[in-house]
């Protein structure tokens, strides 16, 4: 094939024959396409990774099962996949989470944080769910939350939580650094109020995958708060919660607490929430719902209940939410309720997996607008 030398008077020219485009984007708006499109590429790469490194954990933690294979089978037939109310309570099993699972729970983290707001009115601490910018580092999420509270009619609660800092010590996200200013209002505080404090604190991180707190005051190592005693590190306890109805806080909606008892498996804690849970918290499960059986499947569950009455949209809603953050407590990912003769409670439509809420009381945070 003949090569031709083009001269530069040629390729000009060439390019005058060339239609012409017409791109009315600013500068700024062709950056910030490109940025975005680099942006999601690397997040695409940074969530293989994370999948990846996931099931290596999870074999190396898990290589100590290949040494008695005998004892894994025992404890695979001593773990039932059908619970049905019984009288006695089987301890929960312990199981690895999958890659994809991995994933998915971290998926759902990602745009949200989890704040416990303290409220003074009810005595309990009253978590909710902050929707956030995916793009956020586990380390700004806290208080990119509390920016957003500050905004809204929910600023007066979230004041308690004005300079603390709040963030994860390491990439794995269980201990959890915690630094309160010297002039923090909380050491002029009332011993309850001290008290809601801590446990706001204790609550977030728990919500948001934390089992240990690091306490710090202006930089240096522990925290005194006289109702509660000199602090350093604190472990969070692994129980599994319960969520119950609260008519009483300070809020602007109906919110769901979790109850701070615990329960050892799922049918138990949804068996309990037919029942007050005390200081006036009402059952998430109202009278006229029974729970005739649970079955857990890895991450699924199904929830059988028997309806005998006719129940409001918004409590029928409240209801199956409070089941699903239960059932998260517990490490499901998404439930599937039945009920015979019924196909929907609420907005939700039965015979159909429903993921789990990333954070409780979403709607507060709508509800208190700005």
């Amino acid at each position: 094939m003949k090569k031709f030398q083009w001269s530069e008077q040629c390729i000009e020219h060439g390019l005058k024959q060339m239609p012409t485009v017409k791109d009315r984007r600013s500068k700024e708006d062709v950056y910030q396409q490109w940025r975005r499109a680099q942006q999601a590429r690397w997040k695409r790469r940074w969530r293989a990774a994370a999948a990846v490194a996931t099931v290596l954990i999870a074999v190396a933690l898990g290589g100590h099962r290949w040494i008695a294979p005998e004892q894994e089978e025992k404890q695979k037939a001593a773990s039932p996949a059908e619970m049905t109310p019984t009288n006695s309570a089987s301890a929960p099993t312990e199981m690895m989470m999958t890659a994809d699972a991995a994933s998915k729970a971290a998926e759902q983290n990602e745009t949200v944080a989890v704040i416990a707001l303290p409220d003074r009115r009810s005595g309990f601490v009253v978590p909710v769910a902050v929707p956030l910018d995916d793009r956020l580092a586990p380390a700004e999420r806290v208080a990119a939350a509390i920016d957003e509270l500050s905004r809204t009619r929910l600023r007066d609660a979230a004041r308690w939580f004005d300079g603390v800092t709040v963030v994860p010590e390491a990439e794995d996200g269980r201990t959890w650094a915690v630094d309160v200013p010297a002039g923090h209002r909380v050491f002029a505080a009332s011993g309850k109020e001290q008290q809601l404090f801590l446990a706001a604190v204790t609550e977030t991180v728990r919500q948001m995958g934390g089992r240990r707190l690091h306490f710090f005051t202006a930089g240096k190592e522990g925290l005194n708060l006289p109702a509660v005693g000199r602090l350093h590190l604190s472990k969070i306890g692994g129980q599994k919660r319960m969520y119950y109805i609260s008519r009483t806080s300070s809020f602007p909606a109906v919110v769901l607490i979790p109850a701070p008892s615990g329960a050892s498996t799922l049918l138990e804690a949804l068996q309990r929430m037919t029942k007050p849970g005390g200081s006036g918290l009402e059952p998430a499960v109202p009278q006229g719902v029974e729970i005739t059986g649970v079955k857990v499947d890895e991450r699924h569950a199904t929830i059988r209940l028997r309806v005998s009455v006719s129940l409001d949209t918004q409590d029928a809603a409240r209801m199956v939410e409070a089941m699903l953050l239960t059932a998260k407590e517990f490490g499901i990912h998404d439930v599937t309720l039945t009920a015979a003769g019924r196909s929907s409670l609420g907005s939700y439509r039965l015979g159909e997996r429903i993921a789990v809420p990333p954070g409780p009381n979403s709607e507060v945070v709508a509800a208190a607008g700005r």
